[in-house]
């Protein structure tokens, strides 16, 4: 009798396995079919609940990876899981791997997984994919060994449809424009750039004739009190859209932004240099790290007469934002040494992750500031047609104290502009000094040191007021407007 029940319970437990294991195969067979079909979030909980079942399976670690990767599913253990498929000869492992390892910027070791990947690949698809990345993080690892030495002074984060707000650059690097403020069209798009003189400007504009409606830049010069036609600047030969240009005051140095060949994301931010005697620009040099990034880089603006450069990116910002980065510009240009300060490090600096890792010049960084100042508030001193010339915002500026809604504005306006006179008088006191020591004695240069030291500190201190005043100004008026 015992016999008798053990045997039918051993054909009961047999059935229900083969049962069991059938329908485990019909799963797989329709998760696999799901993500051949690139249709993974379907496929995905197929795989979570194999994988439970059999968690020493390769085939579950690598299928459940893979399918979090393609929905953005943050999966603790994802690379182990990889890894654990790739040693199980998984053959499609490597290439996620691969792809977290650019991810996480870790690019030596994406370049690895990757030619792993190729020697035993067969999905021609995925080949075709690692192929066409391989290609670009080899292009950024190689800008990034070579990743510019530059000075950050400054860095503001702003609204995009403002930015140019922030773009304090002074007289002498000309005018920039919104292009729809300046044409007085809605549809136009981008800046417009004019040179210090206001005789030339630079714009983008789609070409007409072009059926990829790609935008290029456009030049007019004027004669007399008349503009010249615009006409496209030629010799670019990006294939893609040219915008955000910038003639220097030398004339011959040109700035622009364009998205296409050998772009590494976005816009990227090019120097090409006039030829006088061709009557044509150069081919353009792609500005390398950190000027450039896997986002937008854009609106490069350089004072030659101050040493001040400006350019805008929207990496590591909300959307809807950019950052304003505001460097010293190098007369020759120097890099890192890679394999001195490696690969973070140089990682660090190609992303401009902490600017003031690049402040390593204090008497630099300290003389760029106040020139900063200056020019950030050099504005109030152009009177034309009224007291004073303020910029309220883009689309505002004030020229008389009756201007003001507010009353509190107003007469913080007024102590700014006193702390601005002074401001103004201390440098002049201190260039004087620092123009003593360079000719005085060593003796001399001794007893003059303690004397600029404060006035420099009294003029970085009198900085910091002046931006956080004009910030309060503006900040009460606004609040009074939109009452």
């Amino acid at each position: 009798m015992i016999y008798k029940y053990s045997y039918r319970i051993l054909i009961f437990l047999c059935l229900l396995f083969s049962a069991t294991s059938l329908v485990a195969q019909k799963t797989k067979a329709n998760g696999r079919k799901l993500f051949q079909e690139e249709r993974y979030e379907e496929a995905k909980p197929i795989f979570k609940y194999l994988l439970s079942r059999s968690p020493k399976s390769a085939e579950y670690n690598y299928w459940y990876a893979a399918c979090c990767y393609e929905t953005g599913e943050a999966l603790q253990g994802m690379e182990d899981m990889l890894e654990f498929a790739e040693s199980r000869k998984v053959y499609n492992a490597p290439y996620y791997l691969g792809r977290i390892k650019i991810d996480a910027k870790q690019y030596p070791q994406a370049m690895e997984c990757f030619d792993r990947f190729f020697k035993v690949a067969k999905d021609e698809k995925r080949m075709a994919i690692a192929d066409s990345l391989l290609s670009h993080i080899k292009e950024l690892y190689r800008m990034m060994k070579s990743t510019e030495e530059i000075c950050v002074v400054d860095s503001m984060v702003v609204d995009e449809a403002t930015f140019l707000s922030a773009y304090r650059c002074g007289r002498d690097a000309g005018k920039l424009f919104m292009a729809a403020d300046y044409f007085k069209n809605d549809e136009c798009n981008g800046v417009v750039s004019m040179t210090e003189r206001g005789t030339d400007i630079y714009f983008q504009s789609r070409v007409q004739d072009d059926s990829l409606h790609l935008q290029k830049i456009f030049h007019s010069s004027k004669n007399g009190n008349e503009w010249s036609r615009a006409s496209q600047i030629k010799g670019f030969d990006t294939y893609g859209n040219d915008a955000y240009p910038f003639m220097s005051a030398d004339g011959s140095t040109f700035y622009f932004a364009s998205d296409g060949e050998g772009s590494i994301g976005g816009y990227d931010l090019y120097v090409t240099r006039y030829d006088s005697e061709s009557g044509r620009f150069l081919r353009p040099t792609n500005m390398g790290m950190p000027f450039n990034s896997e986002a937008n880089d854009y609106m490069l603006v350089v004072n030659e007469i101050v040493n001040l450069g400006w350019f805008a990116t929207d990496r590591n910002v909300p959307d809807g934002k950019v950052c304003i980065y505001v460097f010293i510009p190098n007369t020759t240009r120097r890099t890192y040494n890679y394999e001195s300060l490696g690969y973070e490090r140089i990682l660090s600096l190609s992303q401009l992750s902490c600017i003031a890792d690049t402040q390593n010049d204090t008497d630099a960084i300290r003389k760029a500031r106040q020139q900063l100042t200056m020019l950030m508030f050099e504005e109030t001193n152009d009177d034309e047609d009224g007291d004073f010339f303020f910029i309220l915002d883009d689309m505002t500026d004030y020229r008389h104290y009756s201007d003001f809604k507010s009353e509190l504005a107003k007469e913080k306006f007024i102590q700014w502009q006193k702390l601005e006179e002074e401001f103004a008088t201390d440098s002049a006191k201190l260039e004087k000094m620092r123009s003593d020591y360079n000719e005085a004695t060593a003796r001399e240069k001794h007893d003059m040191e303690p004397a600029i030291i404060l006035m420099e500190q009294k003029l970085e201190d009198e900085g910091k007021q002046l931006k956080q005043m004009v910030k309060e100004v503006r900040m009460i008026e606004h609040e009074a407007l939109n009452r």
